[in-house]
């Protein structure tokens, strides 16, 4: 199948605004699902991710779950902290 190919000659601020109208009625159907599907949340997340959210260092941390601020979750060899009780440590630290 061959395609034609037309050449014309079409004023600048036309073609502008063309190209908005297609690209706003593309974007109008892809905001709808942008919106209702979310990326999945993670339950746990790293130390390293921790020390980011509250900004601390890695002695900090330790020193909150030693205090019992906040409690790990071991997962095999790994460490990890549920999301919900690092968020609630910012609430009640």
């Amino acid at each position: 199948m061959i395609d034609r190919i037309v050449l014309f000659s079409i004023p600048i601020e036309e073609l502008r605004t063309m190209i908005g109208e297609i690209v706003e009625e593309k974007l109008k159907e892809l905001i709808p699902l942008l919106v209702t599907t979310s990326p999945p949340q993670k339950e746990f997340i790293s130390a390293e991710e921790v020390c980011e959210m509250l900004r601390i260092n890695k002695v900090t941390l330790w020193r909150y779950t030693r205090d019992g601020r906040l409690k790990q979750h071991r997962i095999g060899r790994r460490v990890f902290f549920r999301v919900e009780e690092v968020r609630n440590a910012l609430k009640f630290g």
